[in-house]
């Protein structure tokens, strides 16, 4: 029963912690919205509060696993996951700061010896808003 409790902990700190997302609170967090419901801005608006930075890659996860290769795809997987952040918090609009090109070397071992892999990412930062 112990291993059974120890194996499901260790998957949900793997589902959860491999997950390319994260965010820094820098206002008040409103009541969730769908993720459809956000919006992306090119400025900020007029009326608006700040809820939190956001940060997003393409990068694998357990979460929503795909697997994308062009460019396009890759950036469309980040924006999704900075919108599905943002709706969580209560925004329900997005000012995308930097968008950049992220190289990450991903190493294993086989029974060869060792084989490395480079893997292209986009990583996007915007600041959640809500607004009025």
């Amino acid at each position: 029963m112990n291993k059974l409790i120890i194996l499901y902990t260790i998957l949900l700190i793997l589902y959860q912690g491999c997950y390319p997302v994260s965010h820094i609170i820098i206002g008040e967090k409103k009541s969730p919205i769908n993720a459809n419901q956000v919006k992306v801005f090119p400025d900020f608006p007029d009326k608006y509060e700040k809820i939190a930075m956001i940060e997003a890659s393409s990068g694998f996860a357990l979460k929503d696993m795909s697997i994308e290769i062009t460019d396009q795809k890759k950036t469309d997987k980040a924006l999704a996951r900075l919108k599905a952040e943002a709706a969580l918090l209560g925004a329900n609009g997005i000012v995308i700061q930097s968008l950049s090109n992220k190289d990450k070397l991903y190493f294993s071992l086989t029974e060869d010896g060792q084989s490395m892999r480079d893997e292209k990412q986009k990583e996007l930062k915007a600041i959640a808003i809500f607004v009025k």
